[in-house]
């Protein structure tokens, strides 16, 4: 039996496979499909009514192969913020600190450990998503590895944990920068709609925190249900539950790491801090954890280069995923796509123009994970057509921002999708069983809330 599963495993393409054989597929779109461009504005933003077609230039494979530098150097930013937040969480880690509160929790919550402690990290993820949601907590997906292993939990409830919590938890939220933006490209005021996305938040939190519970629950009682055929065990001397006292300093630890996230979200739009802020942040919170556990500075050094370390490998792969945008766009053929989606949207009614931009935001996604370069091209042709449909500025933004982070979960171009089953080593395969149906669930909910709000006039 053992065997088996073993030679079923080797069978299943790994994530690198998988982008290479996309890269090839748009490599050959280049060859075959119309190519076009729109005229952009200063702004880089496409400018409605300019699609022209223009002469083929097509990207080979040799040539797709050379992108491979410029798509990691096209992913630096987010690569270094991984590279710090690896480190800096496996700092958390080797203090004991983040241990020293799950086994407080198992004490008190005794059998029903699972079903409180897996709904209130998916909900705790999906608000920090919400209000500081970004690239590097997927580096939080090591963390999930530790508590399933203390509840004999598989590698994919880690994924839908801390990954799927707080993607979703972005993708629905209420105050996000990306959001602000695409707002301002929209000519909608920011954050606007503030009472109608936390609704559909709160709506997309439940649904998401109820279906990982749920396949948390039956894994813990029967382990051959895991998609990944095991589930994860504690390490030797934790099997047992054992009384524990409250373990201040470990609270301590642990919230200061989330509060720094939270203080950049809040602090960032106003002071107008980068990215390196947050760098600083994440690295101070695990050297706070380290004092306060008393760890000497060498050990502390170590690990944090440990746990860098073990981000090469994702850092990689989600540079490969910039590279099949780059192919699409180096053969013209990415403005084809969407001023083909465009046509078919403006020819349809109220609500299913609504929809038609939720529908054609989530396939386009599925090639261009990135949302503000898809908002780029995609923005300045939606809302023209919402206003001939008659359609408020305001519910094309939900539409776009509602497709725009669905499929961030299941394609392979995703660099912190593909990034985070390599972390929690999952096969893609062994994912799309357990994200698609779920997916497909926040779906129909989306199409739901956009035809509602799309019929009262939503503004």
């Amino acid at each position: 039996m053992e065997k088996t599963k073993q030679v079923k495993k080797m069978n299943v393409p790994h994530i690198f496979i998988i982008i290479m054989c996309i890269i090839l597929l748009a490599c050959l779109s280049t060859y075959i499909a119309t190519p076009g461009v729109y005229d952009m504005n200063d702004a880089g933003q496409a400018i409605a009514g300019s699609y022209h077609v223009v002469e083929r230039d097509p990207v080979s494979p040799w040539a797709a192969m050379l992108m491979i530098k410029k798509g990691i150097e096209s992913a630096a930013s987010v690569i270094s913020l991984m590279l710090v937040a690896g480190g800096s969480i496996a700092v958390l880690l080797d203090t004991g600190a983040f241990n020293d509160v799950l086994n407080y929790g198992v004490y008190k919550l005794q059998d029903k450990s699972t079903k409180v402690l897996v709904p209130a990290i998916v909900v705790m993820m999906s608000a920090l998503g919400a209000f500081a949601g970004n690239d590097s907590m997927i580096a939080f997906v090591t963390v999930g590895l530790v508590i399933c292993s203390r509840l004999y939990l598989d590698r994919i409830t880690a994924m839908g944990m801390f990954y799927l919590g707080y993607l979703i938890g972005q993708g629905a939220s209420f105050t996000s920068t990306m959001l602000i933006q695409f707002q301002a490209m929209a000519g909608v005021e920011p954050l606007s709609g503030m009472g109608v996305r936390l609704v559909v938040w709160t709506v997309f939190t439940i649904i998401n925190a109820a279906y990982c519970t749920r396949y948390a629950m039956r894994i813990s009682k029967d382990p051959s249900k895991s998609y990944v055929g095991e589930v994860l065990h504690p390490e030797p001397g934790m099997e047992e539950i054992k009384a524990v006292d409250l373990p201040v300093k470990g609270f301590i630890a642990v919230i200061v790491m989330f509060a720094v996230y939270v203080l950049y979200a809040i602090c960032a739009p106003k002071l107008g801090w980068g990215q390196e802020y947050l760098y600083v942040f994440m690295i101070l919170s695990s050297v706070f954890a380290s004092v306060l556990y008393r760890i000497a500075p060498n050990r502390i050094s170590k690990t944090f280069f440990k746990g860098a370390q073990s981000m090469g490998g994702i850092c990689v792969v989600m540079g490969l995923a910039r590279v099949v945008g780059m192919v699409l766009n180096q053969g013209h053929i990415m403005h084809t796509i969407s001023n083909t989606a465009s046509n078919l949207i403006g020819n349809s009614g109220l609500a299913m123009a609504a929809i038609g931009i939720f529908i054609f935001t989530l396939v386009l996604n599925l090639f261009i994970p990135s949302g503000l370069s898809k908002a780029a091209i995609m923005m300045p042709l939606l809302t023209p057509i919402g206003d001939v449909c008659g359609l408020t500025r305001q519910l094309v933004v939900f539409a776009y921002s509602m497709g725009d982070s669905l499929t961030n979960t299941l394609t392979p171009m995703s660099g912190p999708m593909v990034g985070s089953l390599e972390l929690a080593d999952v096969d893609y395969t062994a994912w799309l069983k357990y994200a698609a149906p779920l997916m497909c669930i926040l779906g129909v909910v989306a199409v739901g809330f956009i035809a509602a709000l799309a019929t009262m006039g939503w503004a």
